[in-house]
């Protein structure tokens, strides 16, 4: 089972809601807190997306994360954001492999 958590802000529909991995399905892992909507629905629009659409576009999203054979870099940080370091000495070890 895959776990993701959709955020939505008070300013929603107008900003862009994020979205958090819980579960942890791929390597390098993407329950570290980083901000998956930019991947998800890279082309969301202000007051015209609808929580439904991003909804359907998760399961396709998970595939490719699963199918990921070149350890693509997903998600955005965000400055301020609190990151445990654990989750990228997985990251950082894979690359020195």
């Amino acid at each position: 089972m895959i776990i993701l958590l959709l955020i939505l802000n008070g300013n929603y529909p107008l900003e862009i809601p994020k979205i958090i991995s819980k579960s942890n399905f791929s390597q390098p892992s993407l329950m570290d807190g980083r901000d998956l909507m930019p991947e998800i629905y890279p082309n969301w629009i202000a007051n015209k997306t609808k929580l439904i659409d991003i909804v359907k576009r998760v399961s396709s999203f998970c595939a490719k994360v699963i199918n990921n054979k070149e350890y693509k870099f997903y998600g955005k940080f965000h400055l301020g954001a609190v990151y445990f370091m654990k989750n990228f000495d997985n990251m950082i070890v894979s690359k020195l492999i």
